[in-house]
């Protein structure tokens, strides 16, 4: 059993909020671990950070992996933490493995990605108490997990190339 959160291992991304909030969620749960998968050049201060809590022997960073969607679709959840993002790629793929995606609501992305919660669950950026909850509720409560994940796949059609298309041809012919 294990959380995962994959990213470039750099400012903006948040690590330590989703290293704060994994050493909280520990004080409930001793047999979860947190897979961060990436790389970056803030990955040995991440790393160094992730020493001094308590549920470090729990954290493993992987560095780079070619293809982290086995990681991610054996996640419990996949966890977003960033400060912002441009597109949250890794949301709409969490979504496409049939995943959980747990995001913080930075102001571009998560909260339409994930229909303001009904598609996965938001916490506020850099609040470490929030996102520990999210990962408890996780644990808690699979089968309301499942429903959100079940609701998350089925808006997926949103992101269809045809769709998509459609969508920017008739902005344009409106234009």
């Amino acid at each position: 059993k294990y959380f995962c959160h994959v990213s470039r291992l750099c400012d903006g991304k948040d690590i330590k909020t989703l290293l704060d909030a994994f050493d909280l969620f520990s004080e409930h749960v001793s047999d979860v671990k947190l897979y961060i998968v990436g790389d970056g050049d803030k990955a040995d201060c991440f790393k160094k950070y992730a020493a001094k809590l308590s549920c470090y022997k729990r954290v493993v960073f992987t560095g780079k992996v070619t293809n982290p969607y086995p990681m991610m679709h054996g996640a419990l959840a996949n966890i977003l933490s960033s400060e912002y993002e441009g597109l949250p790629t890794t949301l709409i793929e969490s979504l496409v493995l049939e995943r959980l995606a747990v995001s913080s609501n930075c102001k571009t992305g998560p909260s339409e990605i994930l229909e303001y919660g009904k598609s996965g669950l938001l916490f506020n950026v850099g609040d470490s108490q929030k996102l520990a909850q999210h990962m408890l509720w996780i644990i808690e409560h699979p089968e309301k997990t499942e429903k959100i994940i079940k609701c998350a796949t089925k808006s997926l059609i949103r992101f269809d190339k045809d769709n998509i298309t459609k969508q920017i041809v008739s902005l344009i012919e409106n234009l």
